[in-house]
């Protein structure tokens, strides 16, 4: 089977990424509330406006991408499940790893040495900010982990999706939508067909 697997909210814990360093940079700049602890984007959470969204991630991003663990379990459940015969793409539209330029190569690096140093076990890793079901089609996806509220519901009209259960996700659900609530979860539902 050829499993699609997200990174951020999905190999790794974002969210909690989010809040805690939403924090930490409120106190830093003096301002800034969470309005809604279950946001999906940056600006969902924190009360700051888009110039301050985008000044946390130019000063987190690179540290995120070095330093935030990989959610548990991960690296267990997909090593097994390519010793079963299964094929994992991982793909992603992680800051930067897009683009054709200098700080774009640097994230892709940094993303292929993050996942050499969890050990995370894949074929093929796609860089690409086109809509994700496209890119199901396009590498022949049989199945998707995802978090995204979004990407979750489009990708479901073409095939199943593991939605990886997150704060801003838990009001999805409809049809070809698998929740699962941890990465033993994942490989269960998985493995149970």
């Amino acid at each position: 089977m050829k499993i699609g697997v997200d990174l951020d909210g999905v190999l790794t814990d974002w969210h909690s990424f989010v809040i805690k360093y939403g924090k930490e940079y409120a106190n830093k700049i003096g301002r800034g509330r969470i309005k809604n602890e279950k946001g999906y984007e940056i600006n969902d959470v924190w009360d700051w406006g888009v110039e301050t969204s985008e000044e946390f991630w130019k000063e987190y991003d690179f540290f995120y991408a070095e330093k935030i663990p990989a959610e548990e379990g991960a690296k267990e459940a997909l090593k097994r499940l390519k010793e079963e015969g299964n094929e994992i793409i991982i793909i992603t539209a992680r800051s930067y790893t897009t683009q054709e330029s200098e700080i774009g190569a640097k994230m892709r690096k940094i993303v292929k040495k993050w996942l050499k140093e969890y050990e995370i076990s894949y074929d093929n890793i796609v860089f690409s900010s086109v809509d994700k079901r496209e890119n199901c089609r396009k590498y022949g996806i049989e199945i998707m982990i995802e978090d995204s509220p979004h990407n979750i519901k489009q990708i479901a009209t073409i095939i199943p999706v593991i939605c990886f259960h997150q704060p801003y996700n838990e009001q999805v659900q409809g049809k070809n939508i698998i929740r699962c609530y941890n990465w033993k979860d994942v490989y269960q539902k998985l493995t149970r067909e």
